[in-house]
């Protein structure tokens, strides 16, 4: 082929390209970005009871944000709703990857199953949403409360509240009868007068003292930052998928930034409907749970060694006393960031990571 046939043809070919780039360009960077038909799409899970202060993952569920961050990481989160103890038990017997647990609960439940458990989130604390009730003609005496008769349900948070509150004014605890009685029929022990109080958390703590002429004898604002919310992930999963906690700290941190400007209102009353309560019920009980609502102040929470380890020394008696550790030395139970890893490890690295993510 003559020489001058040659660049005719290429002079060509870079006319064709130079008219077609942006469609030609466009088209190799889907081609890239598309991922292959072979790449395993990981299926994990998280658990949930529909509680105040987790509606937020209610919402988040319902608007597809879960599914928004997941997919970035080749994941699928499935969302389960269930009554707490269930979301435990499904956690115990291995059917779902994370749940929504008090750190109460985690310790007595999880470690004494000798579950290797991180923590990756405290989403909140309790000011006021546990609480020991009683009639509102009642004595309150400290006196009148022994040998009385309280409705709870043993070895929880709750019943942990009822046990500071004998330590604070010096009763034996056997001085005190205890009723385990499942949180649903809390209500009903109450207003049939079976006990002689009750000790329950919200939406039963609003309902009775509104309902049912209750007040408040003591309750968690008494013993601030020792009783309080938190996300747990199995360790193996996590070693396994360790974007698993990406996504949901994304997904929590999303919701929190609604929080922050004007879809505030709207978010509120989305979780308040979730909550089947008005928005101002649901203003008045989560006030009761404050939020870590900003990354950074999450990070503060899980880094709080020494706050933690005050609070630790009333829980381990608690947990020793009803004997709850089954064998496990109490240096076994719990670990914090930078440690070597306990059964439960409240594990920092994510949440660093999310608030300044790694150089690639």
């Amino acid at each position: 082929m003559p020489f001058y046939y040659t660049i005719r043809i290429a002079i060509l070919l870079l006319a064709i390209l130079s008219l077609t780039s942006c469609d030609f360009w466009e088209n190799i960077q889907k081609w890239l970005k598309k991922p292959t038909e072979n790449v395993e799409i990981s299926q994990l899970t998280l658990a949930v009871a529909p509680q105040i202060a987790w509606m937020p993952w209610y919402l988040a569920d319902e608007e597809g944000t879960f599914k928004e961050h997941a997919s970035a990481y080749n994941l699928e989160v499935q969302f389960v709703s269930d009554n707490y103890q269930d979301t435990i038990e499904k956690f115990i017997n291995e059917e779902v990857e994370a749940i929504a647990i008090t750190n109460i609960d985690a310790i007595a439940q999880l470690v004494r199953r000798d579950i290797e458990a991180d923590v990756i989130l405290i989403t909140n604390y309790s000011s006021g949403n546990e609480a020991i009730l009683l009639p509102s003609n009642a004595d309150t005496n400290v006196r009148n409360i022994r040998g009385k008769k309280f409705a709870l349900v043993q070895n929880s948070s709750r019943h942990y509240l009822l046990d500071r509150y004998l330590v604070r004014n010096q009763i034996p605890f056997d001085d005190v009868n205890v009723l385990n009685t499942p949180e649903v029929d809390i209500p009903a022990a109450f207003v049939n007068k079976d006990v002689y109080g009750v000790v329950t958390s919200n939406p039963n703590v609003h309902k009775l003292v509104k309902e049912a002429d209750a007040k408040i004898l003591f309750d968690s604002r008494e013993i601030p930052t020792e009783i309080f919310d938190m996300i747990v992930v199995r360790r193996d999963t996590l070693l396994d998928h360790p974007k698993f906690a990406q996504v949901l700290l994304a997904t929590w941190f999303a919701m929190m930034e609604r929080l922050q400007g004007n879809k505030k209102g709207p978010t509120l009353d989305a979780m308040a409907r979730l909550a089947n309560l008005s928005r101002e019920e649901y203003d008045d009980e989560l006030a009761m749970t404050p939020l870590n609502d900003t990354s950074t102040k999450a990070l503060s929470a899980i880094r709080a060694h020494r706050r933690m380890r005050k609070g630790m020394r009333h829980i381990r008696y608690f947990v020793e006393r009803h004997e709850l550790s089954g064998n496990e030395i109490f240096t076994g139970w719990v670990s914090y960031p930078g440690r070597t890893p306990a059964l439960l490890h409240f594990n920092g690295e994510p949440l660093q990571d999310f608030v300044a993510p790694p150089e690639t």
